[in-house]
């Protein structure tokens, strides 16, 4: 690869090859075609041949006929062959001595080939414009010396390929494929100009495409959430990323996905919602929408299902409003479920169901025998008989539970501690899982609270006056008795809140005075210590919570002047290096903490020491104090200085880069100069 090119040098002139005629324009290969064959060999030019003009007269009768005669003899066909052979021969030879002298140049054997050749198997190549034609183009070139007299030409043609890569990147860029463009734009030769601007485009490529991702993930993260509002607001922002792939392709896609999950979640939604309400205008009315979802969809499968069990679904929620004793809203849906879906044995036998839940819902064991006659009508072969049998036996057990519920209670009737007793042993005759369980464990719950509390109430008392003395001796006695009172009883949560708050005040009166003295020595300046002192308050102690505010405060306080005490002694070299680290370090400092203001003025003082060892720097390397310069934070008070001077040495080695039209070469002073074969 040659050194990087100068840019004030200007391209120069290269004469043609003495095989290629002036004004005949040189063969172009076929762009798809990866060969690139310089000529086509053995092709010939169909030549026409002069027709024979007669030239008799109309009394030449006998010459003609003569004439007629010598044509149709094969002499005359001999000749006429020999002339077209020759003639044929003759336009080849010519064809091929005019035909540019172009050549193959995948068959070329390069280390003897003439730097012409290079040169034009190199434009060859370019001028398919892939990226890895130009990058072999470029490849050819390059091996040619640099003190070549078409090295200046060469050096023109390899910035301009390079420029063409860089293109093809951008391109690739703007249709989505961002790695494939950071991996073309870095094939580009090191030494180029082009070069260059890679690392500059890689970073803004990323950047605008950080930004596109992270609008994009950040407006389905909102579609996920349901607020459509803000997802639309991000893909507005999409118009506005500087990519065509996602200003245009991905916003399109966002689009429809905004537009899809506004449709889908708000049928789905209002379907889930108008099933819960289970009334007869909300099964119609979700029927309606889940019929509007389309076979493409992807909720049509669902819908399809819940289409085929809504009919039993309308039954069972009928049914449920009968056991609420909702009398109507049972009959409205029954009356709504459709007769032609194959439910009106099941509509017959529900009506049944109906007459029997009215006269149950009276709760006693005359209702709910009234209602087990009515069920026992529906046969073995109605559809709903299972169903009839399973709620006949549910009303019998309950009848048994009610019995047995009414001698429990009678049993309490005196209200003292053993009758309590012998009610519940008796009402646990019943099972748990009998429908009126909640009922009889309810009636249980009470009469043992009462129980429990009057055997427990005097222990809590004894415990309360031993607690009462304050004293943490005596608040350890108030626990321990407070303890005897086991969890699940009635007063286990009045005893567990004693002993929590007695625990408490102990933990207090303990830590308080360690408390005390790590403030005391925090105030002294001693930092250390006072976070070793407070740290012997443990996890789970009255005060632990309140000492970790201020242990965090002094550890804060601590590391900030570590980092200050180091940031002043990488100061003390005063070489640049030394002082961006000392900056960088002190910048470290919290804002919040007691020595911000001292990290500032010194990050201050530092800031102004690096930017004048940047301006000395800059009488002998520009890129060098930009460098240091660059290095000022944005709070220092010399950062606006330092920018100022940025600029004014960026514009300074810019225009030391621009072009000298005093050393420009023109093509006559070349005009002389041959190329090497």
């Amino acid at each position: 690869m040659s050194p990087k090119r100068d840019p004030r040098h200007k391209s120069i002139a290269v004469p043609r090859s003495r095989s290629q005629q002036p004004g005949v324009p040189p063969r172009r290969p076929t762009p798809s075609a990866p060969s690139y064959a310089g000529v086509a060999s053995g092709n010939v030019a169909d030549v026409s041949v002069p027709a024979v003009e007669d030239t008799s007269t109309p009394g030449s009768g006998f010459k003609g006929l003569g004439l007629f005669r010598w044509i149709s003899s094969w002499q005359f066909l001999l000749l006429t062959m020999l002339v077209l052979l020759t003639g044929t021969l003759a336009f080849a030879v010519t064809s091929l001595f005019r035909i540019p002298n172009l050549p193959n140049c995948r068959a070329i054997f390069w280390p003897t080939a003439s730097a012409a050749v290079r040169l034009q198997c190199a434009e060859s190549y370019a001028a398919q414009g892939s990226v890895d034609f130009l990058l072999e183009a470029i490849e050819l070139v390059e091996k040619l010396p640099e003190d070549h007299p078409l090295r200046a030409e060469i050096d023109a043609k390899v910035e301009d390929w390079a420029n063409q890569i860089l293109e093809l990147a951008d391109e690739q860029f703007h249709l989505g494929e961002l790695e494939t463009a950071i991996a073309t734009a870095r094939k580009i030769p090191a030494k180029t100009a082009a070069a260059d601007q890679v690392e500059g485009k890689v970073r803004r490529w990323q950047r605008i495409w950080g930004e596109g991702a992270e609008i994009f993930d950040q407006a389905k993260e909102k579609l996920v959430e349901g607020n459509f509002k803000d997802a639309f607001g991000l893909s507005v922002r999409l118009l506005d990323v500087s990519n065509d792939y996602w200003s245009k392709t991905k916003y399109d896609e966002l689009t429809k996905l905004i537009g899809l999950a506004r449709e889908d979640s708000a049928k789905l939604g209002k379907v889930t919602r108008l099933m819960e309400r289970a009334t007869i205008s909300s099964f119609k009315e979700a029927l309606k929408l889940l019929g509007s979802i389309k076979p493409e969809s992807v909720l049509y499968g669902k819908a399809k299902d819940m289409k085929k069990t809504i009919a039993k679904d309308m039954l069972q929620v009928a049914e449920e409003a009968l056991a609420r004793q909702q009398l109507s809203q049972a009959e409205e849906i029954l009356a709504a479920i459709p007769r032609n879906e194959g439910l009106d044995l099941e509509i017959a036998d529900f009506q049944v169901f109906t007459e029997a839940y009215r006269r149950a819902w009276s709760g006693d064991a005359l209702g709910l025998d009234g209602a087990i006659n009515r069920l026992q009508s529906i046969g073995r072969d109605r559809p709903l008989y299972d169903r009839a049998q399973k709620l006949i036996g549910q009303w019998r057990t309950e009848i048994k539970a009610l019995a047995v519920l009414d001698e429990a209670r009678q049993l309490a009737a005196p209200g003292n501690v053993n009758d309590l007793r012998a009610a519940i042993l008796q009402a646990k005759q019943v099972d748990r899982d009998n429908p009126r369980w909640d009922e009889v464990s309810t009636q249980i719950s009470q009469w043992e609270n009462r129980v429990q509390t009057s055997e427990d109430q005097p222990i809590l008392d004894i415990a309360d006056q031993l607690a009462a003395v304050g004293t943490p001796q005596a608040l350890r006695q108030a626990i321990q008795e407070a303890s005897q009172i086991s969890s699940g009883r009635a007063l286990a949560d009045a005893a567990q809140t004693r002993i929590d708050q007695w625990q408490s005040r102990i933990e207090s009166i303990e830590d308080r005075p360690l408390l005390e003295q790590a403030r005391q020595q925090a105030a002294a300046g001693d930092l250390a210590g006072a976070i070793a002192t407070a740290s012997r308050i443990s996890p789970g102690r009255s005060l632990y919570g309140e000492v970790q505010n201020d242990l965090a405060n002094w550890r804060d306080q601590e590391q900030n002047r570590i980092l200050l005490r180091e940031a002043n002694n990488l100061a003390q070299s005063g070489n640049a290096n030394d002082l961006a680290s000392a900056i960088s370090t002190a910048n470290q400092v919290s804002s919040s903490s007691s020595q911000y203001q001292n990290a500032l003025q010194q990050i201050n003082r530092w800031s102004w020491d690096l930017l004048s060892l940047a301006e000395s720097e800059s009488r002998s390397s520009l890129a060098a104090a930009i460098r240091l310069a660059d290095q000022i934070p944005s709070q220092a008070e010399a950062y606006s200085s330092a920018q100022g001077r940025i600029q004014t040495w960026q514009a300074e080695a810019a225009a030391a880069q621009a072009p000298n039209p005093s050393e420009t070469v023109t093509p006559q002073d070349f005009s002389e100069t041959n190329p090497a074969d």
